[in-house]
């Protein structure tokens, strides 16, 4: 029997375009005990699931090394600062060398003995251009061959030593070239390219790194060390080296390190990363505290409850990471278009340098060289690869920082689609949290001293109505009396003695039962029934109390075309009072959860694309069975949720901006995959040559890298609007 699956998240260089996506993919999804493997090109990683028992991450390291790429170790950080450097060195050592070969070039009119020694001198120039600036490219190239694969650095590799062969035979034979007229180099085509591949992969890199900027700054929330207090003394150590227990102490403007339960002091704390509020929030003994808000004023020594990845904040981490190496189905139909891409754009290739060799005019072999190199430049499919990991990465850290967490990318696809939403009425819609909205007294009492009495006793209970009762004299800063002889009848009511008066407080058959003749109330919401020396004096009605963006985010749903339903356990009254406030016209009461999931079918069944939004417990089963499910989470154990999206803190706006966000997202995947293969459609005839009989246009292998390099930044940076973008 095997054991428990692992899954980390491996650094992986080298990977450029989306062949190497999927050359990755498939040749560790071969290696014995891996189940499955999603890559990300946009984070330069891959998502690896293995069975422990079967392969461990240093056989998988060497398969990556086995196929040409470079394992660089498991759960780092997004940002790939060695990659920058390395594009950015190189880049430093081959443009003014590049530079100088291109002005050689330009001097055509030197005598044939000058001619002969700048051609020497170019030829030495771009070896050293090539091994500094592309060293890279051709040490892949090399490994695909030698396991009989293609990818971008394949094409790099031919045609640049393509253009340096041809170039260095002229070099070495150059009479026997002068005499058959064909004696031209093309050094500077390969060192051009070069280094217009390496401006590219620069810029890229730098736009990928912006694109991780919201992930990164999640990663950054928490502090490094925090101040420990032990027996003697306070002590500063690293955070990682928290244990559950330790006594913490922060103090004002500091972070909170773990997530913990304040011990002692008071003090206001920032938790808007989490909640979306912005006013802080007031902390005192007891209360709990989460990592990565900050301490906005007083001194706090609290208890450490969670450490590592057990926090909420590891928990958004992760959730966030996990989205981001998920891929929606539009992706996973490119990278089956970019597994055959290579291949097919090497015949391509071949065959224009044929039929340039048979119908090009004068020289000949220039022209078809020219041809065949542009063709196998302006082809690179780096930005098929980063069309949709930009997108999904830059949108799932948009959606943390606004409080929405998603799974995957399959559900920023789908989401946008989304026709009705179902809602859980408790918790969703409304606060979860019982108030008095109404209180009703009999002719000759008080309301006040009818809630001062009941409150007297309410305060007794635990029962959430008793709650409801005793918070609304506190508000009304009502005084309580002392109670004896106290009794609690559980789901029925309370009685004592109150000033030497008998006090009943409860169900309406708890004070019949009692020998109290009642008056039934017609209010919505709960009922709580009082009497005082067995004559009934009024009665509470209570209800949870609708949340306040509620409403408005109703009718963003409606405008949007999306029908709101609401399917709920409670009673018929309770229901239709919240579905009235909020005009919501489709409502079911006294539901059981299998009755939810039936009617959920039932809209499914009919063509309807159906979110569920619930409290991502009681609602489990139909949040798993809808299209989208939406967990609504108080911000703790958002981890755990069991939504497709968790929306952290109580704003039912969320709901709406998530559906947005997939839109936008979808939107711009769908730009940037149009435009990645766009490039190619176009660009690819153009280098071929397929309008010069006609119009006279050919693009030279310089400009086809300029083109190439430009696709993978643009497709990145059209990514980058999703920052921006209002939801």
């Amino acid at each position: 029997m095997s054991s428990k699956l692992t899954e980390k998240n491996v650094n992986i260089g080298g990977m450029t375009c989306a062949a190497c996506v999927r050359r990755v993919e498939k040749k560790l999804g071969k290696v014995e005990g891996v189940k499955s493997v999603a890559v990300n090109l946009a984070t330069n990683s891959a998502a690896v699931e293995y069975d422990p028992a079967v392969v461990d991450m240093d056989e998988i390291a060497q398969e990556i090394e086995r196929i040409g790429y470079v394992y660089k170790g498991v759960d780092r950080d997004i940002a790939d600062d060695e990659t920058e450097l390395y594009y950015a060195k190189a880049l430093k050592l081959s443009a003014p060398v590049a530079f100088i070969v291109f002005l050689f070039s330009m001097v055509i009119m030197l005598p044939h003995k000058y001619m002969e020694i700048s051609n020497w001198v170019m030829m030495v120039l771009t070896l050293y251009v090539m091994y500094f600036g592309g060293r890279s490219f051709y040490k892949i190239a090399w490994k695909n061959l030698k396991n009989r694969t293609s990818d971008m650095n394949t094409l790099l590799a031919l045609g640049t030593l393509s253009a340096f062969g041809y170039s260095a035979a002229v070099t070495v034979f150059h009479d026997f070239f002068m005499e058959h007229n064909m004696a031209h180099v093309y050094y500077d085509a390969s060192v051009v390219i070069i280094t217009f591949i390496l401006l590219g992969k620069l810029l890229e890199t730098r736009a990928k790194k912006k694109a991780a900027g919201a992930i990164e700054a999640l990663l950054n929330l928490a502090p490094k060390t925090a101040t420990i207090i032990e027996n003697d003394g306070e002590r500063e150590v690293a955070v990682s080296s928290l244990k559950i227990g330790d006594l913490i102490r922060v103090k004002p403007g500091g972070s909170i390190a773990v997530d913990g339960e304040v011990e002692h002091g008071q003090g206001s704390v920032d938790e808007s990363m989490l909640t979306g509020e912005s006013l802080p929030v007031s902390k005192r003994a007891g209360d709990s505290l989460f990592a990565g808000t900050i301490l906005t004023s007083g001194t706090l020594l609290y208890k450490a409850t969670s450490v590592g990845t057990d926090t909420v904040l590891a928990g958004i981490i992760k959730a966030v990471k996990g989205a981001t190496a998920s891929k929606p189905r539009v992706q996973r139909m490119a990278d089956q278009v970019s597994a055959v891409f290579v291949p097919v754009v090497i015949l391509i290739a071949g065959a224009t340098l044929g039929l340039w060799m048979i119908f090009g005019p004068e020289p000949v072999f220039t022209n078809s060289l020219l041809a065949f190199v542009s063709v196998l430049i302006v082809a690179c499919p780096c930005a098929m690869g980063l069309a949709t990991p930009t997108a999904v990465m830059v949108a799932t850290g948009r959606g943390a920082f606004e409080g929405i967490l998603v799974k995957n990318g399959e559900t920023l696809e789908k989401a946008c689609k989304v026709n009705r939403v179902i809602f859980d009425k408790t918790g969703t819609l409304t606060t979860g949290k019982l108030r008095v909205e109404e209180v009703y007294t009999a002719v000759g009492y008080t309301e006040d001293k009818l809630v001062s009495y009941s409150a007297s006793l309410e305060a007794l209970s635990e029962h959430p109505l008793a709650k409801a009762v005793a918070t609304c004299a506190k508000d009304k800063n009502l005084p309580l009396h002392p109670v004896e002889d106290f009794i609690n009848i559980d789901g029925e009511g309370v009685k004592g003695m109150v000033d030497g008066r008998e006090v009943l407080v409860g169900k309406l058959d708890f004070l019949k039962v009692n020998g109290v003749d009642a008056v039934p109330s017609d209010f919505a919401g709960s009922h709580v029934y009082v009497a005082v020396d067995g004559v009934y004096v009024g009665v509470f009605g209570v209800a949870d109390t609708v949340k306040d963006d509620a409403a408005d985010t109703v009718a963003k749903l409606k405008k949007m075309g999306i029908v709101p339903v609401i399917i709920s356990g409670d009673n018929e009254k309770s229901v239709k009072s919240v579905a009235d406030k909020l005009e919501i016209f489709e409502y079911f009461s006294g539901v059981s959860p299998k009755g939810k999931l039936e009617k959920l079918h039932e809209y499914r069944d009919r063509g309807d694309i159906v979110a569920m939004v619930g409290d991502g417990i009681n609602d489990a089963a139909a949040l798993a069975a809808s299209d989208v499910g939406f967990a609504m989470s108080g911000g703790t154990e958002v981890a755990m949720q069991s939504g497709d999206i968790t929306i952290i803190g109580d704003k039912t706006d969320r709901i709406v901006k998530a559906i947005k966000l997939s839109g936008y997202t979808l939107a711009i995947i769908r730009e940037n995959l149009f435009w990645a293969f766009f490039y190619n459609i176009v660009l690819i005839p153009l280098a071929a040559g397929a309008f010069y009989p006609v119009f006279g246009i050919r693009m030279m292998p310089m400009y086809a890298g300029i083109a190439m390099a430009f696709s993978s930044v643009s497709v990145v940076s059209n990514s980058l609007r999703l920052k921006i973008k209002r939801l």
